[in-house]
């Protein structure tokens, strides 16, 4: 029931690439769903089931269908990290930071890997650097719903670089 192996196996690749520690050590495996809805409904119930912490964070914004996913599949502890700033029409890094220090160690934190929905705001490359590096530290869990890979930027390799790097750092 995970779909079809060429298929899936394709769609890992595209995302994490040929290079990636993941793919070059056999450490990945896909599941093929219906939609991107469906895609992150199948993982998070994965995790609600599998992963002990149930503390998930979710951008302020955010995708309007994550909440309704996340209650769908049994959390009830969803909480928001500042994203958009409206001052400055952009991210609000030094906030979102804050928000994931201050987390629970080990938190399911739900990013948007390129084309954030709704702001349309990405971090760069050094703002995903200093993401990253305190998700690290706080051994938070990441999950990407990176459902316009190759649409932000129309590079799929760039629009995929946040993943990448979290993965070559070992997340």
């Amino acid at each position: 029931l995970d779909g079809l192996r060429a298929f899936t196996d394709a769609a890992s690749r595209l995302l994490l690439g040929d290079s990636s520690p993941a793919i070059t050590q056999n450490r990945f495996c896909g599941v093929q769903a219906l939609s991107g809805t469906g895609a992150v409904r199948l993982g998070m119930a994965f995790l609600f089931r599998y992963y002990p912490n149930k503390t998930v964070y979710v951008s302020k914004p955010t995708w309007g269908n994550h909440r309704g996913i996340l209650k769908d599949t049994g959390f009830t502890d969803v909480r928001e990290y500042r994203y958009y700033k409206k001052e400055t029409r952009g991210l609000d890094l030094q906030g979102m930071l804050e928000d994931l220090r201050s987390a629970p160690e080990g938190s399911i934190i739900l990013l948007h890997a390129c084309a954030h929905n709704p702001t349309g705001v990405d971090p760069n490359r050094e703002q995903w650097k200093a993401i990253l590096a305190v998700v690290k530290e706080r051994r938070h869990f990441t999950f990407f719903d990176c459902a316009y890979q190759g649409f932000a930027s129309g590079d799929l390799d760039a629009d995929a670089w946040a993943v990448r790097e979290f993965v070559q750092e070992g997340l």
